[in-house]
């Protein structure tokens, strides 16, 4: 499986003696038993029971909306769309196939059911954010043939339905859907189509042919109705085939005259209004990455073939959009980076440069472009690339130990910073030369902006200099209560908090103490972790409001990928999302909107899991939450070891809990 560095919400656990204010607590006992629960985007959360779906307020616990028909849905195929309010439920009826169900998750409303829509079986959904549309491809249940519809997720009308979109029912779609100032564009396994977005049909095609996308395979011991079978004890995921894609369409300054597309053999710009090619193909060795604009063009890295396609050779698998050629005339597939001329699709550098792995990170400097990438096997390496020249620095990638936590130019070259090891590259020879840099396991450092770092290891923090390279022990013989390895180092605005599982410690800016919290574990059957349950655009945001902060790393995220860090592909989608919403959907994008100007907040306070009470009995394992920014209690719950099943919502401020089969408990500090 490709490997990506992404940048996640880090749940620091730490502890204090007591809690001072016992959280506001709500109970909901439901009919049915409480199959699963997620916590949306919009912040309502979503309980699916043996009895119906149904959304509760998450500060009270009452009930906002319950849906009778969608007691069935697996929690792998509830699949929120993110960016939006909107979550599509699947469901894989026997004779039938899939059939979706899209809701509003913040008033509960069905904005589309594909069997109204004439769909009795669902192969690929098709999200439009530029319309807020969604598009369904499927069998047609009274005609029996290939049919596309696609509906207004703003007030679920039918916008088209179209029978006669494709010459041959054997294409498959296999793209996103771009929507530009007069049509919507898709590919199929065949073609390239430009549709009318009032009415569905074809305005132009051109020849084009995309392998299928490549879905993974999951192990399926018990079988039954309720999923996609694919044989031997196999299933496929019913949400990943809906969504899956080997091919994008995308727009450059979001100029739309010129869409450019790829997939996993060519890439080149159509013109909009005739589908005439304005530049040449460019041939691909395997699927695009990411794509970073540049003034030097667009600098297009491309995916390494996993292990598990090396171990079925010539299968239909490969990398993450789907089946690699094997084109090069030494038979290999390869990473690499390649950069192109957007006006014409030259390659300005005639060759590509070969990566070790996928890029996972990377940082501009100059005209020195550094990559970090890692294999499928967990080896991990440094490449840099001089843009100017075209060339790689080095002969060839650099192994590293650990994956990348920091990138930063000093004097002396670049300084980088790992899971397991500090030093620092010559960015003309690729040298190591720093004689102060060390390998350790688990490292973890915090940066104040582009000057200073704070590193632990080897019970000690270092500080690093930025401006001079250098680097010198700022705290020594760290020695933590329980024998405990800290975990976490963050930079805040009062000082730098290093914490682990049940101590947390703030130092002043002059290395000192200023206060410290341990508070013992709770007993061997109460030691669950109380987990973020964000997920999606609002776990990106979290971390994105503390990438800002820390103002690290660069990363890319698909064809939106910038050399600027400032910009995340997931923010990106939900503000362009956002902008396209009408009707009665405005506040319900509103309450998305509303939630993430919390997320600043949402990085001030920890969760530990500790006991509450007299003794260490399993039964009074709790919570505690602590302020990072003076170490005082806020609030303290009771969970007991029953049924040790939490969930942290980051940005409501709340725990979730299934305390009983039937029952979930909500907790709000």
């Amino acid at each position: 499986m490709k490997k990506l560095l992404t940048l996640a919400v880090t749940l620091i656990m730490a502890t204090v003696i007591f809690a001072q204010q016992p959280a506001k607590e709500w109970t909901k006992k439901f009919p049915g038993n409480v199959k699963w629960y997620q916590i949306s985007d919009a912040g309502i959360l979503v309980v699916c029971t043996g009895d119906a779906l149904y959304g509760l307020n998450p500060d009270t616990g009452i009930e906002t909306w319950k849906v009778d028909n969608l007691d069935d849905v697996k929690e792998e195929n509830y699949d929120p769309i993110e960016g939006t309010p909107y979550a599509a439920l699947i469901k894989n009826k026997f004779m039938r196939g899939a059939e979706h169900t899209l809701i509003d998750v913040v008033t509960g409303k069905v904005v589309a059911d594909t069997k109204e829509l004439d769909l009795a079986n669902v192969v690929k959904r098709i999200h439009v954010p530029e319309l807020n549309s969604m598009m369904f491809y499927g069998t047609s249940r009274s005609k029996g043939k290939f049919q596309m519809v696609m509906v207004s997720l703003a007030d679920g009308r039918k916008v088209w339905d179209q029978l006669k979109l494709f010459d041959k029912n054997s294409e498959e779609v296999v793209s996103n859907g771009l929507a530009t100032n007069d049509g919507i564009y898709i590919a199929t396994t065949k073609n390239i189509y430009k549709l009318n977005q009032q009415t569905g049909e074809v305005l132009w095609s051109v020849d084009m042919k995309t392998e299928k996308p490549v879905v993974e395979m999951e192990d399926n011991k018990k079988g039954g109705f309720g999923k996609l079978m694919g044989g031997k004890g196999k299933h496929i995921d019913l949400s990943a085939s809906a969504t899956s894609t080997s091919a994008q369409f995308f727009l450059k300054d979001n100029n739309k005259d010129k869409v450019y597309f790829w997939n996993q053999d060519v890439l080149l710009a159509y013109n909009n209004a005739d589908g005439k090619p304005l530049t040449k193909e460019v041939e691909l060795q395997s699927p695009v990455a990411y794509i970073l604009y540049d003034s030097h063009g667009m600098l297009v890295t491309t995916t390494e073939k996993t292990q598990k396609d090396q171990a079925t050779q010539g299968g239909s698998g490969g990398g993450l959009m789907g089946k690699i050629k094997r084109k090069s005339a030494s038979g290999k597939n390869r990473a690499s980076i390649l950069c192109i001329d957007p006006a014409t699709g030259e390659n300005k550098w005639g060759d590509e440069i070969d990566l070790k792995g996928d890029v996972s990170a990377y940082k501009l400097v100059g005209n020195k472009l550094i990559l970090a990438t890692a294999k499928d096997d967990g080896d991990n390496y440094i490449s840099i690339i001089d843009l100017d020249a075209g060339k790689s620095v080095t002969k060839k990638p650099l192994s590293i130990k650990g994956e990348i936590r920091d990138l930063q130019v000093v004097p002396q070259g670049l300084y980088y910073r790992t899971s397991d090891e500090i030093n620092i590259l010559d960015l003309e020879s690729g040298d190591k030369t720093w004689k102060k840099g060390f390998k350790v396991k688990n490292c973890v450092g915090d940066n104040t902006g582009n000057k200073t770092g704070f590193v632990y290891a080897n019970d000690i923090i270092y500080k690093v200099d930025f401006a001079t390279g250098d680097l010198n022990e700022w705290v020594k013989g760290i020695d933590f209560n329980g024998k405990e390895d800290p975990t976490s180092l963050q930079v805040r605005d009062n000082g730098v908090l290093l914490t682990s599982d049940q101590n947390a410690t703030l130092y002043n800016n002059d290395g000192k103490v200023v206060w410290h919290s341990y508070n013992k574990a709770p007993g061997r059957t109460g030691m669950g972790k109380v987990l973020s349950g964000l997920g999606g655009l609002a776990c990106a945001m979290v971390a994105a409001g503390e990438a800002s902060r820390s103002a690290q790393l660069s990363y890319a995220k698909g064809y939106y990928g910038s050399t600027d860090p400032g910009l995340d592909n997931s923010i990106k989608n939900a503000q362009a999302n956002a902008s396209n919403f009408a009707g009665a959907a405005a506040s319900s994008f509103a309450s998305i909107s509303k939630r993430f100007k919390a997320t600043i907040q949402a990085n001030d306070f920890m969760t530990v899991m500790t006991a509450l009470g007299g003794n260490n009995e399993a039964k009074n394992s709790g919570a505690v939450i602590v302020s990072k920014v003076d170490g005082k209690n806020m609030s303290s719950m009771m969970l007991g070891d029953k049924t040790p099943d939490y969930k942290l919502d980051e940005l409501g401020r709340m725990i979730f809990q299934k305390s009983d089969n039937d029952e979930i408990k909500g907790f709000k500090f």
